[in-house]
């Protein structure tokens, strides 16, 4: 079933002033697109990697701030050579078999992606904007790449196309890095993370332990994005407690369910409240 949160994704976001055509292919490599026409195409093996709705709509929102931003079409002509085109009409006219060929080298200019290293900057900073906006845990951004880093040097032939083009893509690591800036800006100054530890006001918080299907460091940018919402959205007035299953709240902003390898639920809710 498709969330409500996705949906408001999509209606927000593409439907309005530019609509898409959504996809999904069966390669089984890590990888999404946005090409010509608003084709948004996402391979089902970025559902292998990625397990989390949030981290999801992180790669969606980046193929469509590329979308949004025409970032396909100006690649586009930047990237056709001027004799293909003269070549195609030449041979139109004069009923060349040859043209066939032709046309056919042209599509595959129309589906390649030429997406400049400045564009991706920009697209990475949309895609923040979008899931917040759309009420995704902001941390999802940074958590997405770090996870990214960590599978990739496990299996790296499974990462493929636009997302990872080594030569004018930034670094995994400098996506990171710029989605942790934008985290802390996002709560007011107040929210940063020092490798596995979140820390509010330069003070620790908690040391995030690992779980069976996330690294210690990919969960600390989700905590750290639950409290960076809360203090986005003023919760930070509110006290601290333990609700269900050992949820942290913040006010009405669920923090984090303390595991076996956090400290303990209301240990935490003193700490945070101490700090905030």
């Amino acid at each position: 079933m498709v969330s409500m949160k996705i949906l408001f994704f999509f209606f927000f976001f593409s439907i309005t002033k530019k609509p898409y055509n959504y996809f999904i292919n069966n390669e089984t490599t890590f990888n999404a697109f946005c090409s010509l026409g608003h084709n948004l195409s996402i391979n089902t093996g970025l559902f292998d990697l990625l397990t989390s709705e949030d981290e999801i709509a992180v790669v969606l929102g980046h193929e469509m701030g590329h979308g949004q931003k025409d970032h396909p079409v100006k690649g586009f002509k930047n990237a056709i050579p001027y004799d293909l085109i003269a070549q195609i009409y030449s041979e139109s006219q004069g009923g060349s078999s040859g043209g066939t060929l032709a046309a056919s080298v042209f599509a595959n200019y129309a589906t390649a992606t030429q997406v400049t290293k400045p564009q991706e900057w920009e697209a990475d900073n949309l895609a923040f904007t979008y899931i917040t906006a759309a009420g995704y845990n902001p941390g999802a951004c940074a958590a997405v790449w770090q996870r990214i880093m960590e599978k990739q040097g496990d299996s790296s032939a499974n990462f493929v196309g636009e997302i990872f083009s080594p030569s004018d893509h930034p670094t995994n690591e400098q996506r990171r890095e710029n989605y942790a800036k934008k985290l802390t800006e996002y709560s007011n100054g107040k929210v940063t993370v020092s490798n596995n530890v979140v820390k509010i006001n330069g003070k620790d918080f908690a040391t995030i332990g690992a779980i069976s299907s996330m690294s210690s460091q990919e969960r600390t940018y989700f905590a750290a994005g639950n409290l960076a919402a809360a203090y986005h959205n003023g919760y930070n007035t509110s006290n601290a407690y333990v609700g269900a299953n050992n949820v942290v709240y913040l006010g009405d902003q669920a923090i984090m369910q303390a595991q076996s390898t956090d400290a303990d639920a209301q240990e935490l809710a003193s700490c945070l409240n101490a700090i905030k």
